[in-house]
């Protein structure tokens, strides 16, 4: 028999076990959810949801949602799952959050043996019942190592055996992961009992795993009990494709594979004959989980190009997303050194294996992974690749500007041409105003559409979806995004309250402001300070206009220092003679009276290069504005002494850069506009009496 995923029987069942209890929930939460379903039940639906809306608003805790779960009769639930729409998303959602309440307890392992026991030594069949739903509800995985013993062939014990089998199946896709870590064991009779117990939970993310038992092991019994667990599990009979497909959902966080309830603060493996967990930040769980699927692959397809791709997006990603959440206070102890290991499986993927995983981002939008996929074949690429190619011509700025450093940079050290539409896109990158970037997610058509021109009417580019799980994975996407603006319903399967709590727990996502979209004032109050503020009128966002304000930080001066990068190879590039960049020039001039120094310099160490007379204005600008950085005033002289040595008289300039030269600026910048005027064309006459004004008794 295959089983859902989580059915609300099993649900039920396990949140009301009389083993463990909460503290109550407050009062809010309590009294929002008694008026929902008074309304529930006169028929006055619209107004139930609004309160169910309220409920999720206020925040509840797990512990508080297990009691609203435990104090509410079944039939109200069922009703709930019913309606269907949004009422069936929020009972989902309060059954979340208390099957999540029972984290924090789980691994308590004198609790968990002495539950073993009772159900291994009893004769009561409702004590052992409760010993189970115990189990269950508070410790799940954790419970798994005891059990999965039991399965041994030198267990005596059948009664036990059965007991331990009926127990994981009774708690179904908690136990799934542990489960089929322990098929690495060399007992060929712990495997089949494990193939069977997993055949009754009929779990989908089974199927690959069994599968390759099935295709691998050397015991009979065995293989036959894998095929039929992997048909009950879903699986169509290739294991590989299965574990590449299961890569890929893990990878962009699909509910096939990841739902709220199915991630976990831990990884489990099989080492010294045992199952072992190790502890996992829950923004790099669903990498962990996809690089465990990709180097399954490989071991049943050693020379698959996919598996090696897969593992090298994934190392790529872990180490990315490590680091961001360092550079935001989270202690990640030693796993970033962990991670920076990974870095070996990036270079021994190779050239092929990099650009495959490349050319899946950019067919994907996967544009975060990508940029970083570009960054890696710089250093190991030695000619240009399809994948960097078609990152060339992306729709995403980000993958764009950095295929073409990428190019740029095996172009240099190849001593070629980089081409024209590498130099092209360097241009457009170095010479971009970083823009503010805005992500709506709201079902409302004609509300999103009055929000969606409020911002642009702003010059804020706004990207926009209906649903929330589609919102989810646009912002997982899309780099640089200064506020997320939320509305009250957002469609699909997800609620509000889903996607605020995703955003608040993901690295990288939950540094960037939300904002919720309604005009119900009674669910923005409710929602609190869980977001920074509410919208209430589409055609009046004034409220974002501190978000606008703001310098930049995060993904967007990720995106700045790209604009730099692009510059300097230009610059680069422009030095070695090879290419031809001087149509760059317009675009790095215009840089210089509102970019940062990271941009700038490198701009005009380009202009140095490639400017002519009708950059000179610009560069003067730079050079004379006592506010700038005495380096970029240094570097503008640099750059307008080299177009004078090259282009001849100049009107006006040998004045401008005396003015400079004569100024009480500092030193370094005085020498670099009298190292300019030198290279000007001057008459004798006007040069010794520049000398005259600038003689110094060292003596004196």
């Amino acid at each position: 028999m295959i089983h859902s995923r989580r059915t609300l029987a099993f649900a039920l069942a396990a949140l009301a076990a009389p083993s463990f209890s909460f503290a109550a929930p407050v009062q809010d939460a309590t009294s929002l959810f008694n008026e929902a379903k008074t309304l529930l039940a006169q028929g006055d639906n619209d107004a139930a949801l609004a309160k169910l809306q309220q409920v999720l608003a206020a925040d509840p805790s797990q512990e508080e949602a297990y009691q609203l779960w435990v104090d509410t009769d079944t039939q109200v639930w069922l009703d709930l799952m019913v309606q269907g729409g949004e009422y069936q998303a929020i009972a989902k959602r309060l059954q979340e959050r208390a099957t999540l309440a029972r984290q924090a307890r789980r691994n308590d392992q004198d609790t968990i043996n002495a539950l073993c026991d009772t159900i291994k030594n009893s004769d009561d069949a409702v004590e052992r019942r409760q010993a189970i739903d115990a189990l269950a509800g508070n410790h799940g995985p954790f419970a798994v190592p005891r059990l999965a013993r039991a399965l041994r062939g030198d267990q005596a014990n059948d009664d036990w055996r059965i007991r331990a089998m009926h127990t994981l199946q009774e708690m179904e896709v908690d136990v799934v992961p542990p489960l089929l870590e322990a098929l690495n064991t060399e007992d060929a009779m712990q495997r089949r009992h494990l193939c069977m117990t997993l055949m009754n939970i009929g779990d989908t993310r089974a199927a690959a795993t069994l599968e390759g038992v099935a295709a691998t092991d050397s015991d009979g019994s065995v293989v036959q009990a894998a095929k039929r667990a992997a048909a009950a599990c879903g699986s169509q009979g290739d294991a590989v494709a299965l574990f590449l497909k299961d890569g890929d959902d893990y990878h962009f966080r699909r509910n096939t594979v990841l739902r709220a309830f199915d991630y976990s603060s831990v990884i489990w493996t099989w080492e010294g004959g045992d199952l072992q967990f190790h502890e996992v930040p829950r923004a790099i769980y669903n990498n962990e989980m996809a690089k465990k699927s990709y180097y399954a692959a490989m071991s049943l397809a050693p020379t698959s190009l996919d598996a090696a791709a897969g593992i090298a997006r994934e190392s790529t990603d872990i180490q990315a997303k490590l680091a961001l959440l360092a550079d935001n206070g989270v202690d990640v102890g030693d796993l970033a050194d962990k991670a920076a290991i990974g870095e070996l499986a990036v270079a021994a993927a190779g050239v092929a294996a990099l650009d495959h995983a490349l050319i899946w981002s950019v067919r994907q939008d996967d544009n975060a992974t990508g940029a970083r996929l570009c960054a890696a074949l710089a250093r190991q690429a030695h000619a240009p690749t399809p994948g960097l190619e078609a990152a060339l011509d992306a729709s995403d700025p980000s993958m764009r500007g950095e295929a073409a450093v990428a190019l740029a940079h095996i172009a240099h050290h190849a001593g070629v041409a980089a081409s024209p539409n590498v130099v092209a896109a360097l241009t457009e990158a170095a010479g971009r105003e970083v823009v503010r970037i805005a992500a709506v997610i709201d079902a409302d058509a004609d509300r999103t559409s009055a929000l969606m021109g409020s911002l642009e009417a702003k010059g804020v580019l706004a990207n926009h979806r209906g649903s929330g799980s589609q919102g989810l994975s646009m912002l997982m996407r899309i780099p640089g995004v200064d506020v997320i603006l939320v509305g009250d319903r957002t469609g699909g399967n997800t609620t509000t309250d889903e996607v605020l709590t995703t955003l608040a727990d993901t690295a990288g996502l939950n540094t960037i402001p939300v904002y919720l979209v309604t005009s119900d004032e009674e669910l923005g109050d409710a929602y609190g300070d869980r977001v920074a503020g509410v919208v209430s009128d589409a055609g009046d966002i004034s409220a974002l206009d501190e978000v606008f304000g703001e310098s930049l930080t995060g993904d967007r001066a990720v995106a700045d220092a790209l604009a730099a990068r692009c510059a300097g190879a230009l610059a680069t590039l422009g030095a070695a003679g090879h290419t031809d960049v001087a149509g760059a020039a317009n675009a790095l001039a215009s840089t210089l009276a509102f970019r940062n120094d990271g941009v700038t310099l490198p701009a005009m160490s380009a202009l140095e290069i490639i400017g002519s007379t009708d950059h000179v204005g610009s560069l003067l600008t730079v050079l004379s504005n006592d506010e700038r950085s005495d380096e970029a005033r240094m570097a503008a002289a640099d750059a307008i002494g080299a177009i004078a040595s090259r282009s001849g008289a100049i009107a006006g300039l040998a004045a401008d850069l005396a003015a400079v030269v004569e100024s009480d600026s500092e030193l370094g910048v005085r020498v670099a506009a009298a190292r300019a005027l030198g290279r000007t064309t001057m008459d004798a006459a006007e040069r010794a009496a520049l000398l005259q004004r600038v003689r110094i008794h060292v003596s004196e």
